[in-house]
C-alpha cells in the first residue's frame, strides 16, 4: 500500500496507533496526537536536546540499508550526541520524515519499527513529530529531549594540560562497513557481516558515559561521529589547547584488519582516524584517573593534551601527517 493511499492523517493516526503506546511515558502530558506534546521534567533536572538530519544519498543510499535499520540508526546517533554529553536520560523523541510519493506504508512501519526498537532499550518515548512529501528521496530528522543533573553534564570544553586521551570500544569499523557497501559487497559472513553492522546498527555509548561521568574525573568529551580527527580539534579548539596521538594505540577491530589483509587499499589507519559513524567516545581526564579508568572494559588510552590549538600524530614515535580530516558536508 502507498503512502497517497491511506493519506497524512490516515499515516499520523497509523503512527500513533502502532508508536504512540497506550502506556503514557512518565511525566507526559500531552502525547502524539496534538499540535505539540509536554511533559514534566524532574526537579532539579535539566533539559538537554538534540537534533540529526540523515538524507538519502547523503548519508545513506535506500539499495545499501533496510528501513529497519535505517530507522535504527537515525536514532542511535541522536542517542550518542546525548551520550557525549554525559549522564543524560533520554525521554522523547521527535520525529521528522520526508518522503517520496512511492513510499510504500510498510517502509514506513519498519522505518518506525527500528526506532523503536533502540529508543525501548533506553526507555524513550517517540511523542510526535511532522512527516511531509519530499521530491528528492527519504529525509529523516530526529529530535532528542532528555535530562540531565547540571553537575552530571560534560561538555567539549575541559580538557586541561597534561590529560589522558581516551576512545571507547574500537575505531574504523563503520568506515569499513561503508568501504564493503562501496564495492557491491552488502552481506557476508564473519568480518564482513561485524563491519557492515557496526555501520548500520551502531550502539550509543549512553551505559559507559554514565559509568565515565560517575568517576568525576572527566574533563571533557565528544562523540565520534564525524571521526576521531574531527573530534580531537573539536576538543582542542573548545578547551584552548592542543593533543598528541600515538598512533599505533588507537584500537582497530580484528575484524577491521581482516578487511585490510582482504582488500590492500583498505587502510585501517585511516579508516579509525578519519572514518566516521563509529559513535564511540572520546574523552579526557587527568592522569590521576587512569587507575581507575582502566578498571573499566573498552576504554584505551591514546595520547596526552598539549599546549597549543594542534593535534600532532605519531607513529611509533615518529610524526605522522594526517592529511584528510574526516567528514565534512560543506
Amino acid at each position: 500500500m502507498l503512502l497517497s493511499s491511506l493519506g497524512e492523517f490516515g499515516l499520523i493516526d497509523r503512527i500513533r496507533n502502532r508508536f504512540g503506546g497506550r502506556r503514557r511515558a512518565k511525566g507526559l502530558v500531552i502525547g502524539m496526537g496534538d499540535d505539540a506534546f509536554a511533559a514534566r521534567l524532574s526537579v532539579g533536572h535539566l533539559l538537554v536536546s538534540t537534533n540529526d538530519i540523515l538524507i538519502e544519498n547523503t548519508h545513506f543510499r535506500r539499495d545499501w540499508i533496510s528501513p529497519f535499520d535505517l530507522g535504527y540508526k537515525a536514532m542511535a546517533v541522536n542517542l550518542s550526541d546525548l551520550a557525549a554529553m554525559g549522564k543524560c536520560k533520554p525521554l522523547y523523541a521527535l520525529i521528522g520524515l520526508g518522503l517520496p510519493e512511492d513510499t510504500t506504508v510498510d517502509y514506513v512501519d519498519k522505518l518506525y519499527t527500528g526506532m523503536n526498537k533502540i529508543g525501548g532499550y533506553f526507555g524513550l518515548k517517540i511523542v510526535g513529530g511532522d512527516t511531509v512529501l519530499s521530491t528528492k528521496g527519504v529525509v529523516i530528522s530526529v529530535t532528542l529531549i532528555g535530562e540531565a543533573m547540571q553537575e552530571h553534564l560534560l561538555t567539549r570544553a575541559g580538557a586541561q594540560l597534561g590529560d589522558k586521551i581516551y576512545v571507547t570500544g574500537t575505531l574504523g569499523d563503520s568506515a569499513g562497513g561503508l568501504y564493503l557497501l562501496q564495492k557491491g559487497i552488502r552481506q557476508g559472513r564473519g568480518y564482513i557481516d561485524c563491519l557492515l553492522s557496526r555501520h548500520r546498527l551502531p550502539e550509543p555509548r549512553l551505559s559507559l558515559a554514565a559509568r565515565l561521568t560517575a568517576t568525576r574525573q572527566v574533563t571533557s568529551m565528544i562523540d565520534s561521529s564525524d571521526g576521531l580527527n574531527v573530534s580531537l580539534r573539536l576538543i582542542a579548539e573548545a578547551s584552548g589547547v592542543g593533543a598528541r596521538i600515538d598512533i599505533e594505540k588507537v584500537p582497530v577491530s580484528r575484524a577491521l584488519r581482516q578487511l585490510a589483509n582482504k582488500f590492500k587499499d583498505a587502510d585501517p589507519l585511516d579508516f579509525s582516524i578519519t572514518g566516521g559513524e563509529d559513535y564511540e567516545l572520546v574523552f579526557t581526564a587527568p592522569p590521576s584517573a587512569a587507575k581507575k579508568l582502566s578498571r573499566m572494559a573498552g576504554i584505551t588510552a591514546i595520547g596526552t593534551i598539549t599546549a597549543g590549538r594542534h593535534v600532532d600524530y605519531y607513529l611509533n614515535g615518529t610524526p605522522k601527517k594526517i592529511t584528510t580530516g574526516g567528514y565534512r558536508h560543506f
